[in-house]
């Protein structure tokens, strides 16, 4: 990689919503680019076939030895702490279609051993302790699961650092797509399936926070089917949610990554001087002013044309691999 690319992890459910994808092949536009180099990627819930498709994507763009780290939670289908989560999951399959075990079986020329997949908090502290100080980027388009257990992390044979002090010194910034949109607005999916986690990540993060909402009035994916083969989990993964070819999707998590790696861009904007704050038990959170900049919190919003930033993402998300 380049000097200039950015060292990102990518942290997705890459589950239920057909964007995760769309992001993580932005990321590998970016990359082929020069632009981005991805550490590694972490599936926020313990789902074996989300991690198939992190691995068909990587194999895909040629970079199949990117590691991919899980939440490992053994009692998943049946746990308390994902009711909600598998309710979700349920109710939108009845609505999309549901990709993962499709890709899983379709895909399944691809050499995938299942011990090959790294715990999401041991691969968290492998990665950030190899990588330059203050520098990487956490795109966070999912649970914040896996990110709550890096916090409450100790020191180990990896790094004597605890998980607090490994992400004050090696991230540069965490972009979560988390629904807390500017004043207020109540979580509707990622934050809200592990409430308890995103509070603690919020209130605890220790570096930059950038929280993007945007995504909804634009879809993207509408030319996958026409200029991409059909040995493209990407697009097979969209033509399996939206149930057809050529259907495009909203673009919340293709925003997150776009951003995460060109955070000077002609589309989007930080706007500072603010605090999130995430109400506890409630699944509702606002914006205050931060007077005594105690946070490093940021929202995203959009600086220019829709149509524009529109074409800018198709044409990353059905660049060609290298």
């Amino acid at each position: 990689m380049g000097s200039n690319s950015v060292p990102i992890i990518f942290d997705t459910d890459m589950d239920v919503d057909c964007d995760d994808t769309g992001a993580l092949a932005i990321l590998h536009a970016f990359m082929s680019d020069g632009e981005a180099n991805i550490l590694g990627i972490i599936c926020n819930v313990p789902s074996i076939d989300s991690t198939r498709v992190a691995k068909a994507i990587n194999t895909y763009y040629n970079r199949p030895d990117i590691p991919i780290g899980i939440v490992k939670a053994k009692d998943f289908e049946t746990s308390q702490k994902y009711e909600m989560y598998r309710e979700i999951r349920n109710i939108g399959m009845t609505v999309k279609g549901y990709y993962p075990p499709v890709i899983a079986r379709e895909f399944n020329e691809i050499d995938f051993n299942e011990e090959n997949v790294f715990e999401s908090v041991e691969l968290y502290r492998k990665l950030l302790s190899e990588a330059e100080d203050n520098a990487v980027i956490i795109i966070a388009v999912g649970l914040l699961t896996a990110l709550a257990e890096l916090l409450d992390s100790g020191s180990d044979e990896i790094s004597p650092l605890s998980g607090s002090m490994l992400i004050e010194r090696k991230v540069k910034k965490l972009i979560s797509m988390g629904m807390g949109a500017f004043p207020s607005s109540r979580a509707e999916f990622n934050w809200l399936l592990d409430w308890e986690s995103a509070c603690k990540v919020i209130n605890n993060w220790p570096t930059k926070l950038i929280v993007t909402t945007l995504g909804s009035k634009f879809q993207n994916g509408k030319t996958l089917s026409k200029t991409t083969p059909k040995t493209n989990p990407v697009r097979r993964c969209y033509e399996i949610y939206m149930e057809g070819e050529n259907r495009g999707n909203y673009s919340w998590d293709l925003v997150a990554a776009y951003h995460g790696v060109r955070n000077e861009n002609p589309y989007f904007e930080e706007v500072d001087g603010f605090k999130i704050v995430l109400e506890q038990g409630t699944g509702n959170n606002h914006w205050e002013k931060d007077v005594n900049g105690e946070k490093d919190h940021s929202f995203l919003k959009m600086k220019s044309s829709l149509s524009q930033a529109k074409k800018e993402l198709e044409r990353l998300l059905t660049k060609a691999p290298k």
